[in-house]
């Protein structure tokens, strides 16, 4: 892991993660599908220095990274959210879950 990583800390970890769900409700719950979400956690998660093995979070923001569809597990799973440092593709930002 990097030395400029910092831990975050459980205040910082709640703020982020509900903002990241505050914009994912607002923006009306848009999913990526599986595949998106396999492509983006095989491709640029799972590799990342900064992906926590043992939690599947990212040392960066603090979220839960995975390849579960489940978006209030995962943040890859939300279509509103980007990685922290811009490693993933945003072809399907912003898609309602009601249009699948």
């Amino acid at each position: 892991m990097s030395d400029s990583i910092t831990p975050l800390n459980y205040f910082d970890l709640a703020y982020r993660y509900t903002r990241a769900l505050s914009r994912w409700i607002k923006a009306g719950r848009p999913v990526r599908n599986e595949e998106e979400i396999k492509h983006i956690f095989e491709t640029f998660c799972e590799p990342c220095e900064a992906r926590d093995k043992t939690s599947s979070s990212c040392r960066y923001c603090g979220c839960r990274v995975n390849l579960t569809k489940a978006a209030m597990m995962n943040k890859i799973a939300m279509a509103t959210e980007e990685c922290p440092i811009d490693q993933w593709p945003e072809k399907n930002k912003g898609r309602n879950s009601n249009d699948q």
